[in-house]
């Protein structure tokens, strides 16, 4: 074996891992960067209503749950925003795996308006979600959300379960 040819095998073994390590660097980068993004977002849309701030950190074509129309999501926070109105929201968890961004939440807060056909009862509420976000160049194209209203309409009933609205 030649020894440029050793040289060579030498000089590539040494470059690799670097080149691998630079590019996990970058991945983690974004990674953290899709997260800042979405807890943002959570922070300034879900918890504090800021609708007009959804310029700043979603696509003009965004999806919400496999539908184009946000506007129908963003009339649900602000309904919740107004029966809820010292919400506020923790995120408990988050993971990032290439463009995705995963978020496990927790909602609180006191039952203050009109809610699902339940008027307001003065209750404190906990009930938590699920977010789970696609990113493209720093803004959400793609966000499917969960939450448990099972537990938060058992929240609501508590021992009046029957007065619900219809």
């Amino acid at each position: 074996m030649s020894p440029l040819f050793t040289s060579s095998i030498g000089l590539a073994m040494a470059i690799a891992p670097a080149a691998a390590t630079a590019q996990s660097m970058s991945d983690q980068s974004v990674a953290d960067r899709n997260k800042a993004t979405v807890r943002a977002y959570l922070g300034e849309i879900s918890e504090r209503g800021n609708i007009a701030a959804r310029e700043l950190y979603f696509a003009p074509a965004v999806t919400f749950n496999g539908d184009g129309d946000l506007a129908a999501q963003l009339a649900r926070i602000d309904a919740r925003r107004k029966a809820f109105s010292d919400q506020e929201l923790v995120i408990e968890q988050q993971i990032a795996e290439g463009p995705w961004v995963a978020t496990r939440v927790t909602y609180r807060g006191t039952h203050t308006g009109e809610f699902a056909g339940f008027p307001a009862t003065g209750r404190r509420v906990s009930y938590t979600g699920v977010a789970i976000d696609r990113l493209e160049d720093g803004k959400v194209v793609e966000m499917w959300h969960t939450v448990n209203l099972h537990l938060l309409m058992q929240q609501l009933a508590g021992d009046r379960g029957s007065q619900r609205k219809p």
